[in-house]
């Protein structure tokens, strides 16, 4: 093509005849219902972004997946051959992301208007819901280069798990696991699930052993539900709409339509009227674990240098709140208090750490959710009894979006969590995106550079 010929292309004079090569045989063009198109950008696949879906993926999933899109652009560049600077890893990562957050924002209005259905006609036999939240360090939006006003947010991730049911009714495993009855793997785990939501710099070592590790759901290797597929949601937006971004992601799964249907949290204020309004009916569970840390705080804040005593008192209130009996845990923690004794008349208030606020707070916790708390029965239905997998899966998450120099703004943290929300998902919903995502005209000087 000619100089000329090229300034009549821009300006629209320019009319090749269809199917004809030009520019030596590089770009051949067609004319289709009034619009020009390159047979090569077809052929390829190629979108507005210059890449094919099967590029455009790598680009996705290493934005997302990555570190830091640095490193993502670095991957790219020694794996896929593929030169790319991190900005536009950046750009096309939150692009994508967006695209995704529509998809699902266009789910919750369908769920809101009663049209939306389940993808799969059967429906799943077991299934559980697992809240949770964490935090993400943000910044002030429209305030230029660098980081200003810096502060956190909060990020609440679901984790959406199909189970096989379990085959007869009696508890399968009556006693509590032997790692909760050993103190320093107690300890350990203690410490893991503080780490898990303090800030990055106090977040478990390689060394730590991952939660998901440290229990069984309440089952025996052998007669414990197998796990199947897991979908993630995950937002910075409030308990409210994350509300309807859970109950839309289980109606599309025919979670509804399950005979068994568990909700499992960590007794959050959020998390239970969030139950309550989207999934009524649903047997809802305090998380085991959480509950363990709450008494052996209590235990070793109660007998506060006595550790023989103190150990005695854990066990006996894990063994009790394993078995649901409930009112042995609440009992116990009421004779601790008198323990302790009462607060002095007239003082300031206790501190965090004073003891009988610890034992208080405890009772408190376990007398709010004690309708939570009947685990013997969870388990004979074969519903989970601890929500290990959505803090294995926050913890997936905070490799990308949690570390000390990370600070983001809100819609760039809203696209790639979308992302990566797909990226965790154990559907083929992360490639079924690209297959069915409509394309723009291709641009750019990518739309002449082989693609795989």
């Amino acid at each position: 093509m000619t100089r000329r010929s090229r300034r009549n292309w821009k300006s629209g004079s320019f009319r090749p005849v269809a199917g004809r090569s030009s520019m030596n045989g590089r770009l051949a063009v067609a004319r289709v219902a009034g619009r020009f198109f390159s047979l090569r950008d077809e052929r390829l696949r190629l979108g507005s972004e210059g890449y094919s879906p099967r590029v455009l993926q790598k680009i996705e999933y290493a934005g997302a997946d990555e570190v830091s899109f640095e490193q993502a652009a670095l991957g790219l560049r020694v794996l896929a051959e593929l030169s790319i600077s991190a900005k536009h890893v950046q750009r096309i990562t939150e692009r994508l992301g967006e695209q995704r957050r529509g998809q699902r924002d266009a789910a919750v209005a369908a769920f809101q208007a009663g049209t939306l259905q389940p993808e799969h006609p059967e429906p799943p036999e077991v299934v559980a819901i697992h809240l949770d939240a964490g935090k993400i360090q943000l910044r002030q939006e429209h305030d230029g280069p660098g980081v200003h006003g810096p502060h956190w947010g909060d990020s609440k991730v679901g984790c959406l798990l199909t189970y096989t049911a379990l085959s007869g009714s009696g508890d399968p495993q009556p006693n509590p696991p032997a790692v909760f009855l050993d103190p320093p793997r107690v300890m350990r785990l203690c410490r893991e699930m503080e780490r898990v939501r303090n800030p990055p710099q106090t977040r478990a070592g390689d060394n730590e052993v991952p939660l998901r590790s440290w229990v069984t759901d309440g089952h025996p290797e052998g007669d414990r539900p197998r796990r199947l597929v897991r979908t993630a949601v995950a937002t910075t937006e409030s308990a409210e709409p994350f509300g309807w971004m859970v109950a839309a992601e289980a109606m599309k799964r025919g979670f509804y339509g399950a005979p068994k249907r568990a909700v499992v949290g960590d007794g959050g204020n959020w998390i239970r009227p969030l139950a309550e309004l989207h999934f009524p009916g649903w047997v809802q569970v305090l998380d085991f674990l959480h509950l363990l840390v709450h008494l052996y705080a209590a235990a070793t804040a109660a007998y506060r240098g006595q550790a023989r005593a103190a150990w005695s008192r854990y066990e006996r209130w894990v063994r009790s709140a394993w078995a649901g009996r409930v009112d042995e845990v609440i009992a116990g923690l009421r004779a601790a208090c008198v323990h302790l004794g009462p607060p002095a008349a007239g003082g300031p208030p206790a501190p965090d750490t004073d003891p009988r606020r610890v034992v208080a707070l405890t009772l408190a916790y376990v007398q709010a959710n004690a309708g939570r708390m009947d685990y013997a029965h969870y388990r004979r239905a074969g519903l989970p009894i601890t929500r290990a997998p959505v803090e294995s899966l926050i913890k997936q998450f905070n490799q990308r979006v949690k570390g000390t120099e990370k600070f983001w703004l809100r819609g760039g943290v809203e696209s790639v969590l979308q992302v990566r929300a797909a990226y965790l998902s154990e559907d083929d919903r992360a490639e079924r995106f690209h297959d069915r995502r409509p394309r723009g005209r291709a641009v750019g000087q990518n739309r002449l550079t082989p693609a795989a």
